[in-house]
């Protein structure tokens, strides 16, 4: 088989090993999770200034060198939405992202979302979380969009936590929040995501109606044992060589490479709604390799 042939086929494995997981992890939370009017939980720690520092600086370097790949690691891209209604909020573009705290597939798509707002503006609040230790991939390191603050002159985000992390007294996942009627209207357009039931199983975002995702990009499996000092420092060193596999074997997975990449596609679709802007992101060899592979329309060129 030609080298080719071995990768699409090892794409093809891992897209159906997340199809599988999607179903334990619903079953898991069909049995874990409320249905019952929000409640109050105690919010965990602020992400330290560092950390925020650390994902909103990532070298315009880093993300043209990686563009929209990353070794050992099969992507799941976001979905072009053509002939769908722009969705706004404030006369910006708006990213609404939906999922669950306690949700892994949540916590990885969290990442590169984080690290794509980041270049459009800042997390003034953002608070740690991880990933249940009663479903797969247990304990993954992110973040929570419960009580964000983001503040941007291009894009209004809206992050909404339907279920926490901490159970109840009934053995169940406390519920947080309910989407709004036109949000609910929204997610039951795209039947893929878990959130279509308000379960909360995998993340669903959408990016100014011009791109959607209803599965992280990648698989939680490249981020769990991590801590988020490890993350955010695989983030920034994502255009570091690594090492050469060795006859037969596979690459290296690259977390920082991945959640660069994917963060370049997030990019492509808030550069789709912001009419391009601003330039030195959206006209970046990074986003315009996503705009190419996600069949968006690119910035013109200069000259």
């Amino acid at each position: 088989m030609s080298d080719s042939g071995r990768s699409r086929s090892t794409a093809l494995a891992w897209s159906a090993i997340v199809v599988i997981l999607l179903g334990v992890v619903g079953l898991v939370t069909y049995a874990l999770t409320h249905a019952s009017t929000p409640a109050t939980v105690t919010q965990t720690a602020l992400t330290s200034p560092a950390i925020l520092t650390t994902l909103s600086t990532v070298p315009p370097a880093t993300f043209d060198a990686v563009g929209v790949s990353a070794p050992g690691v099969a992507l799941t891209p976001p979905q072009a939405t053509a002939g769908q209604p722009a969705l706004t909020s404030g006369g910006r573009p708006e990213v609404l992202a939906v999922g669950a705290e306690y949700c892994p597939f949540c916590a990885a798509e969290r990442w590169p979302l984080v690290v794509a707002l980041s270049r459009f503006g800042r997390f003034t609040v953002l608070h740690d979380a991880t990933s249940a230790n009663q479903s797969v991939f247990p304990g993954t390191t992110t973040f929570s969009f419960a009580g964000a603050r983001y503040v941007s002159r291009y894009v209004t985000f809206v992050g909404v936590e339907l279920y926490s992390d901490q159970i109840g007294a009934d053995g169940k996942f406390i519920r947080i929040a309910t989407l709004t009627p036109p949000q609910a209207a929204l997610v039951a357009r795209y039947p893929g995501s878990g959130v279509g039931t308000g379960d909360g199983t995998a993340p669903f975002v959408d990016v100014g109606g011009r791109l959607v995702t209803t599965t992280s990009a990648f698989s939680p499996a490249l981020l769990v044992g991590q801590s988020q000092s490890q993350i955010a420092g695989a983030v920034t060193g994502a255009a570091a060589p690594t090492p050469a596999p060795t006859a037969g074997s596979a690459p290296t997975p690259s977390p920082g490479a991945a959640i660069v990449a994917a963060a370049n596609q997030l990019s492509a679709g808030i550069c789709a709604g912001t009419g391009q802007q601003p330039a030195a992101v959206c006209g970046s060899k990074g986003v315009r390799a996503a705009d190419l592979a996600l069949g968006l329309d690119p910035p013109p060129t200069s000259g």
